[in-house]
């Protein structure tokens, strides 16, 4: 029966090999009054996906699948209502359904309902039910199709969210709906993150490999949005042949559970990450999914409420930027968690760079990405990776749990030493949080800058400027793939300690710990 099938089986019954909508298969699971079948059936109608083009058939099913309180049918209705796809234009029943959805959850229904509120649309304005962040501004011209003044430049929040929506499809519903639920609640033209067709990009060349992925370099013919300035007379463009990066999603052909890492990207830059995501693509010869995207960070990503948990030299990207500044970007976030997140059994990351509480299987904490900052300023100071040369197994582990750290070159000023020890302090209460690290690297900045040579911090940096020209050079001793992020097995290395006394004195001197993994 069908309820024993579930959500994931479902999805997979309709879509084929590549992940894309099955017309036929979506017309069996309707056949049976499955509300997400019906939905999804609705949906190829719209598009012709798999058939010809019918939105009036598109609007029915819809309909259907809201009565059956499906919260996406009835976002799907009100946006029909609001657009007359289907059906006559009706901005009260659109405001009707919108709110509908937003009562039953739906991301998208929430959105539309706080811009129905906002504007008036259907409703009567209410600014205490939600007070909408963005204001409108003469400044930015009027939009073309409501005749009101634009939100932002070259854009209006009550119109142009709703027109780019319609104009795409990737032919599968949830990545349908994962970049269109960003789209919607898009606030400015630069910050649309696309579907963009694998025939518009020209791959370059590898320019790295993980344990989970791999990156490309590639020309996005289409190019970057911008928006032009010609005496406040705003115009949309884009920057064609842009150089962007590619990155495959693990096991992207068969699932789309990668849309989970996708949107952690797409949120951590929203609250302020400077990695700037552009869109999705499919491989058309593979089937596989990658994301585009271009080479503070980690303080927007503690502040949004999440932790990286798998922060190491590999996840920095480096751009040259605008006139050779070289600029620093945080990626990789497909191990990502928020911060209330539980973590239980084995982990992933690289051991050199995991904190000492994390491998004895204690949660991520954003403490534990601090301690990684410590292991990356290690890096940066000798010019090597951390402990290149030891094999990454539970001696490490445990010579790790009894103090050994990272070592940090001989010259290096006293102030960075400081602040990378404190970083790798045993005790994660101990540990600065990314703000007093980006605190202190902001002074360190502005005493270098100073014209007061006797400054005694940029007397420290100048002096290791000079020693480290003197140092030899020293060849790493391992290949770039043990540096990838692999299982660490915290059971194994519980079970190694757990009998000595070395156990006993890392929690009474640090933390509060229970062996979790029995």
């Amino acid at each position: 029966m069908l309820k024993d099938i579930n959500f994931s089986d479902k999805i997979t019954q309709i879509t084929n090999g590549s992940n894309q909508l099955n017309f036929i298969e979506c017309q069996k699971l309707a056949s049976m009054n499955d509300p997400e079948g019906i939905l999804r059936l609705g949906y190829c109608y719209e598009y012709g996906i798999g058939v010809k083009k019918d939105e009036n058939k598109a609007f029915i099913h819809y309909q259907k699948s809201s009565n059956l309180n499906n919260s996406n049918g009835m976002y799907h209705v009100g946006h029909c209502y609001y657009l007359g796809i289907g059906v006559k234009i009706n901005k009260n029943k659109a405001f009707m359904h919108y709110l509908k959805s937003a009562e039953a959850g739906n991301s998208m229904g929430i959105f539309k309902t706080a811009i129905c509120y906002y504007y008036g649309i259907g409703v009567k304005k209410n600014n205490d039910k939600y007070r909408y962040w963005i204001g409108k501004n003469s400044d930015y011209g009027k939009c073309t199709h409501c005749n009101e003044y634009n939100t932002n430049k070259a854009w209006c929040q009550t119109c142009d969210p709703d027109i780019t929506i319609q104009r795409w499809t990737s032919k599968n519903k949830d990545i349908d709906d994962c970049i269109k639920g960003f789209q919607i609640r898009t606030n400015k033209y630069e910050r649309i993150i696309e579907w963009i067709p694998f025939d518009r990009l020209i791959i370059t060349e590898e320019i790295g490999k993980g344990g989970f992925s791999t990156v490309f370099s590639a020309i996005w013919l289409d190019g970057i949005r911008k928006i032009d300035d010609d005496n406040s007379n705003y115009t949309r463009t884009c920057e064609p042949s842009g150089t962007v990066a590619l990155k495959t999603f693990p096991d992207s052909k068969k699932s789309t559970d990668f849309l989970r890492i996708f949107d952690n990207h797409i949120k951590c830059m929203w609250w302020g990450s400077k990695l700037k995501i552009y869109g999705l693509t499919q491989n058309t010869e593979t089937n596989e999914y990658l994301m585009t995207f271009i080479s503070l960070d980690l303080y927007y990503i503690h502040d949004g409420g999440y932790i990286h948990a798998d922060f190491h030299s590999g996840n920095i990207l480096q751009d040259g930027g605008i006139g050779n500044k070289m600029q620093s970007y945080i990626s990789d976030l497909g191990l990502s968690k928020k911060n209330n997140e539980n973590v239980s059994g084995s982990i992933y990351g690289v051991m050199p760079y995991v904190a000492p509480e994390v491998l004895l299987g204690q949660k991520f904490t954003q403490a534990a990405d601090i301690y990684s900052i410590g292991a990356i300023m290690s890096e940066i100071s000798t010019g090597q990776r951390p402990f290149d040369g030891y094999k990454f197994d539970i001696n490490l582990a445990i010579k790790i749990l009894n103090g050994l750290r990272p070592e940090l070159a001989f010259g290096t000023p006293k102030c960075y030493i400081e602040l990378a020890r404190q970083c790798m302090d045993p005790n994660p209460q101990k540990r600065p949080t990314a703000m007093d690290i980006y605190l202190k690297l902001n002074e360190w900045s502005k005493s270098i800058g100073d014209l007061d040579d006797t400054d005694e911090i940029k007397k420290q940096f100048l002096d290791a400027d000079e020693i480290v020209k003197k140092l030899p050079v020293v060849l790493p001793k391992y290949s770039d793939f043990i540096y990838t992020s692999k299982i660490i097995n915290t059971r194994k290395i519980l079970d190694a300690i757990e009998d000595s006394t070395l156990i006993e004195l890392y929690i009474s001197n640090n933390i509060k710990i229970t062996n979790t993994n029995k």
